[in-house]
């Protein structure tokens, strides 16, 4: 009996293994993007693609976080902020004192989650080199900080306000099939946001409401102001076909300390607003728990 009790831990234990454990924080991008993950737990930052439908680590470094542990709740607490950003623009190092060493990118924090939802404030939240050689962990105010020369490397990856930067508090791995189902998920959601979109052009709003939280919030308030709003928007003149089209879609997945994760959904969307062709940058923020839209904005 304890043989056999044996055997079946090893055959167990063997299979776990076997299984193929994936980064679960990228789960798509367009094939020119990479995506930046940095864990603070570990201080460390990924580069990350997509290839053959699966996250790829394609360069990784050494970066420096926040003096406080946790989450960043309010201004000055120096903390680093848990979520998706996309660095803004960048300021080289010439124009700024020397501790920002070659330059620094500024990220979009506090984004409308931040703002709307999690109610945190702040601001100055910047992803920077050093001029140091060596770097002491935990040491920064809040900003992610790395060595001039990994700067300069990483770099190469950024392009402003596409690039996401996914910082957590550690790096998230999931088995292959688990992955495949969160991706199957979001996709059968972004395309029911779309249909539901299109059927705005004829009346129906009543299905893209139900895609959105009651507890909805963002600049343009709660999810009946966003469906008015959402109505000047998508609509035609006479003979003109409506249609909506969304393109270099990508999904990251930004899991908390508290068991709550959402899915952060960044497109550009073109469509018909009444004779005239539009396009947005637009950014979805959905609660991973009930599959439904928290807040959202344009970037």
């Amino acid at each position: 009996m304890r043989f056999f009790s044996v055997i079946v831990f090893l055959i167990l234990f063997r299979s776990v293994l076997s299984q193929e454990y994936l980064p679960a924080n990228v789960i798509q991008l367009p094939s020119h993007i990479k995506a930046v993950v940095v864990s603070k737990s570990h201080q460390k930052l990924l580069v990350v693609k997509i290839k053959d439908g699966k996250p790829v680590i394609v360069d990784q470094m050494i970066a420096v976080t926040g003096l406080k542990f946790g989450d960043k709740i309010k201004k000055g607490d120096m903390r680093t902020p848990s979520g998706v950003y996309f660095p803004v623009s960048f300021k080289s190092g010439k124009t700024l004192p020397s501790y920002y060493g070659e330059g620094a990118f500024p990220l979009n924090y506090p984004n409308a989650l931040d703002r709307y939802v999690l109610r945190r404030d702040g601001d100055g939240i910047w992803l920077h080199g050093s001029p140091k050689k060596e770097l002491l962990f935990f040491s920064s105010k809040g900003c992610v900080i790395l060595k001039d020369r990994d700067l300069k490397r990483l770099s190469d990856y950024i392009f402003l306000k596409k690039t996401p930067v996914v910082i957590q508090e550690r790096f998230i791995n999931i088995p292959y099939k688990e992955y495949i189902n969160l991706r199957k998920k979001i996709k059968r959601f972004i395309d029911r946001w779309k249909k539901a979109v299109l059927k705005i052009y004829s009346g129906n709003v009543s299905e893209i409401y139900e895609l959105y939280s009651p507890d909805f919030y963002s600049r343009y308030g709660t999810r009946y102001d966003l469906i008015n709003h959402y109505k000047k928007l998508f609509y035609s003149y006479g003979e003109n076909r409506p249609f909506v089209k969304l393109i270099n879609k990508m999904v990251l997945y930004d899991v908390r300390k508290d068991e709550k994760s959402f899915f952060v959904v960044y497109f550009q969307i073109g469509f018909l607003s009444g004779d005239e062709i539009k396009t947005l940058k637009k950014v979805l923020y959905i609660s991973a728990n009930d599959m439904k839209v928290i807040t959202e904005e344009n970037i």
